[in-house]
């Protein structure tokens, strides 16, 4: 709602409740497409190996190695694109991490 603050008319915009889930699923394989050893395994590492990791509170849904994340993929593509993973409450993934994470997922989430 507008309000008078100091003869300037300002406008308060809410920022209340989660942000929108973007819709950037990719149509098709990025090129260069995503490599798992470097980018997608340190970022599982760094982001879901708290929880999906050893003594984790999602310990019984582990994302510890590549085969571990590769049996679990359309799940993992679900929850992320869905922004449900990260949970709230945990860092989100930035642009670049989303990005590199659904295009691999895309690409056929290959062991490269």
């Amino acid at each position: 709602m507008p309000r008078l603050f100091g003869g300037w008319l300002v406008i308060a915009l809410c920022t209340c409740g989660p942000a929108p889930c973007p819709n950037d699923l990719p149509a098709s394989c990025p090129a260069p497409a995503p490599g798992y050893q470097a980018q997608i395994a340190p970022l599982i590492a760094n982001r879901c190996g708290r929880c999906h990791g050893p003594g984790g509170p999602a310990q019984t849904i582990p994302l510890v190695n590549y085969d571990a994340v590769y049996v679990r993929r359309s799940v993992v593509l679900t929850q992320v694109y869905g922004c449900k993973m990260p949970p709230a409450g945990e860092p989100t993934l930035s642009s670049e991490e989303r990005a590199a994470l659904l295009g691999w997922l895309v690409c056929g989430s290959h062991n490269n």
